[in-house]
């Protein structure tokens, strides 16, 4: 079942350049997905309260033109699979007629207090999946090949502006943390992105962040402070 979500840019949205940020774009396409699940179940402050919460794992998402704020957007999206221990959601965020961006993403869910993966059986959906599954053109799995040297870039902060319900730095806001990191973002726009979600980078804590540049592919990755990587990204820019 697809489900669509209208909205009008946000003037806050947008970055130095004019344009919503690459952590903006995933947010509309991502509340869209919250948006379906307070449509038609479960609710995902229910889900939580019965000790359950849904976790990105990895997600690709394609920039293909630059949002401005006022611009009437709407996001579709679906889930393709929920089986044994994951979700795979596809997303397509429009301005009129053009596709502006689409995102692939893999979810997991797990027992909070635990923090065991619980297999998608175990949650009742109220929608349906849909067998269309959508391919980006940033892949949904990589590597950062291990021939190339990461650079130390410097060291991140988690604070209470990053982070969500869990207590740990909200997935979206990623993009712009690694962008952060570049040198220089005036007249530049993400293009595309994928991340691998590793370890949580929990409230209060600091990870360090490594990258390198190759043939025009920025990667990224973060340690966290007990040594294990948070998480993994390569990005593009134009």
């Amino acid at each position: 079942m697809k489900f669509t979500a209208e909205y009008r840019v946000d003037t806050h949205d947008t970055d130095i350049n004019g344009f919503a940020s690459a952590t903006s774009v995933m947010q509309y396409i991502q509340e869209a997905a919250n948006l379906q699940h307070e449509a038609y179940g479960p609710k995902l402050e229910l889900l939580r309260a019965s000790g359950k919460a849904f976790i990105l794992s990895r997600c690709a998402v394609d920039i293909f033109l630059p949002l401005k704020a006022q611009d009437m957007i709407k996001a579709d999206t679906w889930l393709s699979e929920a089986k044994g221990y994951g979700y795979f959601r596809n997303s397509i965020l429009r301005l009129g007629e053009e596709t502006v961006a689409r995102m692939s993403a893999f979810w997991g869910a797990i027992d909070i207090p635990t923090r065991k993966p619980i297999k998608a059986e175990e949650i009742k959906l109220g929608f349906d999946t849909d067998s269309e599954i959508l391919t980006t053109n940033a892949p949904v799995r990589f590597r950062i090949p291990k021939e190339l040297s990461m650079t130390f870039l410097g060291e991140y902060k988690v604070v209470y502006r990053d982070c969500d319900e869990n207590l740990h730095m909200n997935n979206t806001q990623y993009p712009g943390v690694f962008c952060d990191f570049l040198p220089d973002m005036h007249n530049r726009r993400v293009t595309g992105f994928s991340i691998s979600y590793q370890n949580e980078a929990k409230l209060g804590s600091s990870f360090t962040v490594y990258g390198t540049e190759d043939n025009g592919i920025h990667y990224f990755r973060t340690i966290l402070e007990g040594g294990n990587i948070g998480a993994e990204a390569r990005m593009t820019l134009n």
